[in-house]
């Protein structure tokens, strides 16, 4: 079976893929791709630090140990891997990206810095986790992706490479079950409500801990919407990569008004396997 089968994760994996391109054309090739969550004692703080403080609180939340093995899926550009790897022992990261190009980039830092036996980096879907077998994971995290993956096929094969003691942790964005309709559209069917998509977790894994964070990521989101706007402005792009930041602004701008309005909800959640604790 392709490891790739979908369509709709092709054109992700090219999306990504640009993405890398043009932040590297723009010399910014650590740069983070999420929201970011305010401390509102610091509502000066930068885009960066915000984000960097998503993927502590996210890391912080999985509870992370020196003996174990993690996987983080939807990488991004490695970034977060590097300063968890900074501040955190752990056994071994193992990261998962759809963007070859994303994998690449990640994985010739991880060699000049000498921390590619620490830190590896591979070209695979959250759905299937090539080359890892069950029962290997002590730790599966998802930093604001998750909303990409086929959701019931994700659920599954985290439940099978996580330990009997693993944790699943997402920060996820859900639709409000009020607009379940929407998820008849191709590009939001994958995002689902929270009824569903407890419906497709409930086999697989059990929640122990949900915290909504709607208040604290949704600056984050207007100020990613006005930086794209801005990189439109003062960068060289090509019509491509134009393209799909400017997709990414409006998808943005949709999600800062649903968590305004409640009809998105941002939550960091942790799930334990049903033969767990």
């Amino acid at each position: 079976m392709s490891i790739f089968p979908s369509s709709l994760t092709n054109a992700i994996a090219r999306q990504y893929d640009l993405f890398q391109q043009s932040l590297e054309s723009m010399a910014r090739d650590r740069a983070f791709l999420n929201y970011g969550l305010a401390d509102f004692s610091a509502p000066h703080d930068s885009l960066e630090h915000r984000q960097q403080r998503l993927c502590e609180e996210t890391f912080r939340a999985a509870e992370i140990e020196p003996h174990h093995v993690v996987v983080d899926v939807g990488f991004g550009s490695g970034e977060q891997d590097f300063r968890l790897a900074a501040s955190t022992p752990f056994r071994q990261l193992i990261g998962f990206n759809i963007s070859q190009r994303q994998v690449h980039g990640a994985a010739a830092r991880a060699a000049r810095e000498g921390l590619e036996h620490r830190l590896l980096f591979r070209h695979g879907e959250a759905e299937v986790l090539p080359g890892v077998e069950p029962g290997t994971v002590d730790r599966l995290v998802a930093i604001e992706c998750a909303f990409y993956f086929d959701r019931p096929r994700f659920y599954a094969r985290a439940a099978e490479v996580l330990r009997a003691d693993g944790l699943l942790v997402l920060a996820d964005i859900q639709l409000h079950d009020r607009l379940a309709f929407l998820t008849r559209r191709e590009d939001l069917r994958r995002v689902g409500t929270w009824s569903s998509n407890e419906r497709h977790w409930e086999p697989h894994v059990r929640l122990r801990s949900r915290r909504n964070i709607n208040r604290e990521t949704r600056p984050g989101v207007q100020m990613c919407v006005g930086e794209i706007l801005r990189t439109q402005l003062r960068e060289r792009l090509t019509p491509s990569e134009r393209l799909e930041w400017m997709k990414m602004a409006f998808y943005s701008q949709l999600v800062a008004l649903g968590l305004w309005s409640g009809l998105v909800s941002y939550d960091l959640l942790v799930f334990e396997t049903r033969s767990g604790r």
